[in-house]
């Protein structure tokens, strides 16, 4: 047996930079949507149609407050799709901005609504759907509005310097927007890596359950959730019995399989309850039973100790024997190991394959 140790401290955990990244597109969806509705509203209401209602209402303008509402809808529904649902309203808002084009063509106009609506989609969709797909985004946006102009002109100079504006400036707000995207995809992209090779860090290379130092912060994150909600914590230390025999007489490659194979096991065992696994050192493991009382926690281990003696852990008949404990007003997570673990050398004692 290795010697004991007292658990660190460890800090809460928290959503990955992923999740709030979604949550983020989210937001500007509903926003992006929302403020569009919020503006066909008021100017309608300032400045009403002259034809009025039905007839008033039949362009392009109000055909984009069906793309919004419908957008907002959509992603309110189907949140996990959001990007498929804004390559859809992407291309709503291009078809409506190139029916708007050449009424404002026509009209000896340049249409400073529009250039600013398209402005938002670009640094919306970079958003959306990242570096390399927002460049497309604002590229193609630039190139329809253009082409646009073009095949409705011919257009006077000082109304053509203004249309050569607005693509300049809803290209650069896409530059800009590129250079703040990319930026965050760099960092999210080390922010993977760093978890990974932290997750890697806190597993047993051998079992892929937590590692000592990993298994001793939850013990203690788990205790004074415990301690602050009220509920029942249970520890169960298992060992397998005889294992030094595996290593002598089938190697140590065998004794390794075996291991493996115990942890996954025990993991997949109470995983779905929330129990926690953990190799304590050598053959010795520990299971973390938050919510769960003593009674229950003794069950759950002699349905463990049922289950590994009746079916061969990695194509060897093995047993183990197991140590429960639960925890009692102003223990700390020292004292409750200890218990669990003189629980356990006296089911050895017992004569193994069995639960105290």
């Amino acid at each position: 047996m290795t010697p004991r140790a007292t658990p660190a401290q460890a800090a809460p955990p928290t959503s990955t930079l992923t999740q709030r990244l979604h949550r983020s597109r989210l937001v500007a969806v509903y926003i992006a949507s929302f403020a569009y509705v919020l503006y066909a509203g008021l100017t309608a209401m300032i400045d009403p149609p002259p034809d009025g209602f039905p007839v008033g209402y039949q362009i392009p303008k109000y055909w984009a407050v069906l793309v919004s509402l419908t957008t907002a809808l959509a992603t309110l529904i189907f949140p996990h799709r959001v990007q498929a649902i804004y390559a859809v309203t992407s291309v709503g808002y291009l078809i409506v901005s190139t029916s708007e084009i050449p009424r404002a063509i026509g009209w000896g106009e340049m249409p400073m609504h529009l250039t600013l609506w398209l402005m938002l989609n670009v640094i919306v969709s970079y958003l959306v759907f990242g570096s390399r797909y927002g460049t497309a985004v604002n590229i193609l946006s630039v190139a329809v509005m253009m082409a646009s102009v073009l095949l409705n002109g011919p257009i006077d100079p000082p109304n053509m310097v203004d249309w050569t504006t607005a693509s300049i400036a809803i290209g650069t707000a896409g530059l800009l927007a590129y250079t703040l995207t990319a930026f965050i995809e760099k960092n999210l992209d080390q922010h993977h890596m760093d978890s990974e090779r932290l997750r890697a860090a806190r597993l047993d290379a051998l079992t892929e359950v937590y590692g000592r130092g990993a298994i001793e912060e939850e013990f203690e994150r788990a205790l004074d959730a415990a301690r602050r909600s009220g509920t029942p914590l249970s520890v169960i230390v298992t060992d397998i019995d005889h294992f030094k025999r595996v290593n002598d007489e089938h190697g140590h490659v065998a004794g390794d399989d075996v291991l493996r194979a115990f942890g996954k096991r025990l993991r997949r065992s109470v995983s779905s309850g929330g129990g926690l696994v953990g190799r304590w050192g050598g053959e010795e493991f520990i299971v973390l039973l938050p919510g769960v009382a003593r009674t229950d926690a003794h069950a759950i281990a002699e349905r463990l100790r049922g289950e590994i003696s009746a079916e061969p852990v990695a194509g060897l008949t093995i047993t183990a024997s197991f140590g429960v404990s639960s925890q009692r007003d102003a223990d700390t997570t020292t004292s409750i190991f200890n218990r669990a673990d003189s629980a356990l050398y006296d089911a050895k004692r017992s004569g193994r394959n069995a639960v105290r």
